[in-house]
């Protein structure tokens, strides 16, 4: 009955009721093993006591037991062993490309009025832990500040990645390198991500200013994102602009265009407990898709169907041709 299934061994059984022909064989075979056989008339058979018994004398049953044999793995095969494979997975996998902002002002410590970490150390230890969390994606990391630099390319080895962000740092204050360069480092993002395969291409831009530095203007990075399909998630980070009379809330105008243009969501923790729980909102909002475990059956009904007919066609050739044959 198709449908039912018996686990045997590695092996399943959707047919089993047909291992019923397998007693049936046994006890054909057993009754023709005991019935007697024909007599041959002779004065006393015990002069034939000492003559030596011939091959062909030895293997006189063996037709009979190769005809069982033959029985059993046939009505084996008829129980339609087959094995149960599992159907790899398919699934939709996302590129991330982690993009943080190195430039002096990243030193502020306002994100934790007791522990007082600066933002680099807040975001570094957060990106640290959504990297971890993402096992199953590949994760790049970008730094910038004037200039953006790819620090560590597309992964899957968290350890590898977890490095490159533990050793990020800021630029000097007032150095060369210093500023605020958004739309240099999304374009760099996208530029990263453009050649990607996956289902889904995302940035996670996190800043704590607003663009000092116009080589590229956000405007024309945001469009290269679109045309790329990558979609900008992006962290507008801190309490603002430090002044003497306290900070100055920022607008973070260049990140929410960059959010909104691309179908990605603005964000604006201003503390460390903030930033977990945003990139904690972002990891359920990237999630990959997995189908479910899907198996398939492989016959394996071939190897007990070839010995189950080479054993009936070797117990018919020694019965007809050798057995039965002339002395």
């Amino acid at each position: 009955m198709t449908g039912f299934a018996w686990d045997l061994w590695e092996h399943t059984l959707l047919d089993p009721w047909f291992l019923l022909f397998a007693p049936a064989f046994a006890a054909v075979a057993a009754w023709r093993r005991m019935r007697p056989g024909a007599a041959l008339p002779t004065a006393d058979a015990r002069a034939f006591e000492r003559l030596p018994w011939t091959l062909r004398a030895r293997c006189v049953h063996a037709p009979l037991w190769l005809t069982l044999l033959a029985g059993v793995a046939l009505s084996l095969a008829l129980a339609r062993p087959v094995r149960r494979e599992i159907v790899p997975q398919r699934q939709q996998g996302i590129d991330i490309a982690l993009v943080v902002d190195l430039s002096s002002s990243m030193n502020i410590q306002d994100t934790d009025d007791v522990r007082r970490p600066r933002r680099i150390d807040s975001a570094r230890e957060r990106a640290m832990e959504f990297a971890r969390a993402r096992r199953n994606d590949r994760v790049s990391y970008v730094a910038f500040s004037r200039y953006a630099e790819l620090r560590c390319p597309p992964t899957l080895d968290e350890d590898a990645l977890a490095a490159f962000l533990a050793s990020t740092d800021t630029v000097p204050e007032n150095s060369e390198l210093d500023g605020t360069a958004i739309g240099v480092a999304i374009a760099k993002a996208v530029q990263l991500l453009e050649s990607s395969e996956a289902e889904s291409k995302v940035v996670v831009l996190l800043s704590d200013g607003e663009t000092t530095v116009r080589t590229i203007e956000v405007v024309d990075a945001v469009k290269l994102a679109k045309d790329a399909k990558v979609r900008i998630h992006a962290i507008g980070l801190g309490q603002g602009m430090p002044t003497p009379f306290g900070f100055r809330a920022l607008e973070f105008g260049d990140l929410k265009l960059a959010a909104a243009e691309t179908g990605g969501e603005f964000f604006q923790p201003k503390t460390d407990k903030d930033l977990a729980e945003v990139y904690a909102r972002i990891d359920a909002l990237e999630t990959s898709e997995i189908e479910d475990p899907r198996h398939r059956f492989v016959d394996a009904y071939g190897w007990p169907l070839g010995l189950g007919l080479s054993c009936a066609l070797l117990a018919l050739l020694l019965e007809v041709f050798w057995l039965r044959g002339a002395p």
